[in-house]
């Protein structure tokens, strides 16, 4: 076996999980090929196998040792027509933008596989329980800090609170870096009602998950849609809530926005160890195909890993939000997997994945068909509309969570 082979071939074990490296290039001839698997749209490998003919690929050695290892053809199976998925997208702070995600099938029991996409090679990972993989999750993206932060952000919260105390937080950060080029402290640091808002706005289009209030929306993409529908109390809210504090100029009339307690504290808070922030989106396959059951985003610092979940009650999203300990940040996850666990899920409502037929067409009904698909060219999205990851051009399904396109 050659070197590059063996990195087809590559499993590890050790006390919690397994962990298997894969080339994305070999997936065909192992999937179809020699395990005659099938798949859904559901399943990580819909994007993979969309342009894979039957027989097609080559099996290397590698490839070969892969369909008789135990450990992958179980995962595979959970992999091909999983029934829950976490997808958790990850960037922000420290961290690049990156994506893992989990599945299950009631196939396979208790079983969690993750699988962390890359350009050359995929990693796999096996877990015996919902529970050990919340463990290690959390262990990946938490902090290891302990109970006792104050909630400045206290449920019942709104959409337009959560994007204006965010943007707090970033106007503190960045008030603290400006100052920090100019060699100075500005003892009573202040901004305008309009300035703020029109930074927010400029924020919010700017995708840069370097800010907060941009991470949150890059990381959850499903947030877009309750944007348009925000309220217009975020400000007031803010100021309510201590992030702000309202103010007259000296020797003026005209309002100004002074940093409060809460803002204060969460901007300090994020500017000294903001490590990075990940949305989260649990879907299972039911009787009537797909459905979200939770969605939410976790900032994690060092003090905290800030836990938010969404929620939609009459029609208007609201925000819960809970700082925790590295132990509670496990424990939580581990609530949320078992929580979609117990719901009726049913694999085989997912849409069925089908190789479109390739047929081979007479010149001239091939030089008809280009010259119609030269006239009306496909539209591909830019972004994925269910994941929000970037799309390359002509794609079928989006490599990260198998949407059809």
């Amino acid at each position: 076996m050659t070197m590059q082979e063996a990195t087809t071939m590559n499993t590890q074990h050790d006390n919690s999980t397994t962990t298997i490296t894969v080339r994305p290039s070999d997936l065909g001839a192992i999937l179809v090929d020699q395990l005659h698997l099938q798949t859904t749209s559901f399943s990580p490998f819909a994007e993979v196998l969309a342009d894979y003919t039957a027989g097609s690929g080559t099996v290397s050695d590698g490839a070969q040792q892969l369909a008789t290892d135990a450990a992958f053809v179980t995962a595979a199976g959970v992999l091909a027509r999983p029934d829950l998925r976490l997808e958790l997208l990850v960037g922000g702070g420290m961290a690049p933008l990156g994506s893992i995600r989990v599945y299950a099938s009631r196939a396979a029991g208790n079983m969690m596989v993750a699988i962390a996409p890359g350009d050359g090679e995929w990693d796999i990972r096996l877990f015996d329980t919902p529970r050990s993989y919340a463990e290690w999750l959390a262990r990946q993206t938490g902090t290891n800090t302990e109970a006792g932060e104050p909630n400045h952000l206290a449920p019942p919260c709104t959409l337009s609170t959560l994007v204006a105390a965010f943007h707090t937080v970033d106007v503190f950060r960045r008030t603290a870096y400006q100052d920090m080029l100019a060699y100075k402290r500005t003892v009573d640091p202040m901004i305008t009602p309009e300035e703020f808002r029109s930074s927010a706005e400029a924020a919010i289009h700017s995708q840069d998950i370097r800010w907060l209030l941009p991470s949150l929306l890059v990381l959850s993409p499903t947030l877009a849609e309750s944007i348009g529908t925000m309220g217009s109390d975020g400000l007031e809210q803010a100021v309510k809530r201590g992030f702000l504090i309202g103010a007259k100029r000296a020797g003026g009339t005209d309002t100004v926005l002074l940093f409060g307690e809460a803002g204060t504290h969460m901007g300090s808070e994020f500017l000294r160890s903001w490590v990075s922030s990940c949305g989260y989106s649990l879907d299972v396959v039911g009787p009537d195909g797909p459905r979200t059951l939770q969605r939410g985003y976790i900032a994690s610092t060092g003090l905290a890993n800030h836990w938010f979940r969404f929620d939609t009650k009459d029609g208007t999203l609201q925000v819960n939000h809970q700082p925790l300990s590295l132990e509670q940040y496990a424990q939580k996850m581990g609530d949320l997997l078992l929580s979609g666990t117990v719901v009726e899920r049913q694999a085989g409502a997912a849409v069925a994945f089908v190789k479109p037929k390739q047929t081979i067409l007479s010149p001239a009904v091939s030089r008809e068909k280009t010259i119609s698909a030269d006239a009306a060219p496909a539209k591909t999205p830019k972004f994925c509309p269910s994941c929000g990851a970037p799309l390359k051009p002509g794609a079928k399904f989006c490599a990260s969570c198998g949407r059809p396109l």
